[in-house]
């Protein structure tokens, strides 16, 4: 098989931008990703901002990445992006403010897919759908990206709001009848904890027409085991050079 077969049967989604190499979620690890031509699709974490801004950030709270003591729903988008969102990772990427999904839309315009994870520590899941699904639309990107969330509720407001693009179901734990659970949430994609992804899983998956990404994958040996399956899904991972090593 070569290699490139093998990047198109597991293709890469850098998370939270190559995050192995540049503070999460921010501008610089989504550009660090941009930089590896095999790496198409990007994943990221949205929350409002107190003016209603999707910004991206992992944590409902600040502290572990700005060191503020605050919820990201107490700042506006301006002052979450004036924020060092970047120093906590290394001292090179102090000044790294907190990305508007806005920017993050711009700058992998026509570069890169995007994989959106709904966060669902807000108090208003309709109008985060709404306010994401407005964005996707005004920049054209609404097919080209993926919806996905661990909660139901975010997932249905998403298709509400966002017919054309495709929800997926976050999952830390195995798998149960997921074929019908999907089909209730009109979702056709399966975000699982790389640990229950197997070869009987990926089958019964494919046959249903689910889509699969394996979430997130950082050792050199699970990434080489799990792209060793014949079966297509994608392989989620903080590591893109890991990943092109794993499928060469």
């Amino acid at each position: 098989m070569t290699e490139s077969v093998k990047e198109n049967l597991h293709p890469c989604v850098a998370h939270r931008g190559w995050s192995g190499a540049a503070p999460e979620n921010t501008l610089a690890a989504f550009r660090l990703a941009l930089s590896e031509p095999a790496v198409h699709w990007i994943e990221l974490d949205v929350h409002l901002s107190k003016d209603e801004v999707p910004v991206v950030i992992h944590d409902d709270a600040l502290k572990r990445t700005t060191g503020v003591k605050a919820k990201v729903r107490d700042l506006t988008a301006d002052e979450l992006g004036r924020l060092d969102a970047g120093s906590w990772f290394h001292r090179m990427y102090a000044g790294e403010g907190v990305p508007t999904l806005a920017q993050v839309l711009d700058l992998t315009q026509g570069r890169c897919r995007l994989n959106i994870e709904l966060k669902d520590g807000t108090s208003d899941k309709d109008l985060l759908a709404r306010k994401v699904s407005e964005l996707l639309r005004d920049c054209g990107r609404e097919e080209d990206s993926i919806l996905t969330s661990f909660d139901h509720a975010l997932l249905l407001a998403a298709r509400r709001h966002a017919p054309r693009t495709r929800t997926g179901l976050i999952l830390d734990k195995k798998p149960s009848n997921i074929a019908a659970v999907l089909e209730s949430l009109q979702a056709s994609v399966l975000s699982l904890h790389h640990k229950y992804v197997t070869a009987a899983l990926l089958e019964k998956t494919e046959a249903a027409g689910i889509e699969v990404m394996a979430w997130t994958v950082n050792e050199q040996r699970d990434l080489s085991k799990l792209a060793a399956f014949p079966q297509r899904f994608q392989l989620c991972t903080n590591y893109p050079d890991r990943w092109l090593a794993a499928v060469k």
